[in-house]
């Protein structure tokens, strides 16, 4: 099950955020809880930018 999903990491301290399976159009902000940064995920169609 969970190695069907994808996983969004924090960029800066790799920290994985979040796992997510879509279908359509999304987009997130997220803070990381271990180092602060806001990381946002734009997905459109399955891939993410």
């Amino acid at each position: 099950m969970a190695e069907d999903k994808n996983q969004f990491r924090c960029p800066q301290c790799n920290k994985l955020l979040f796992m997510y399976e879509v279908k359509g159009s999304l987009k997130i902000e997220i803070k990381c809880n271990r180092c602060r940064r806001v990381s946002t995920l734009i997905v459109k169609g399955g891939e993410h930018q």
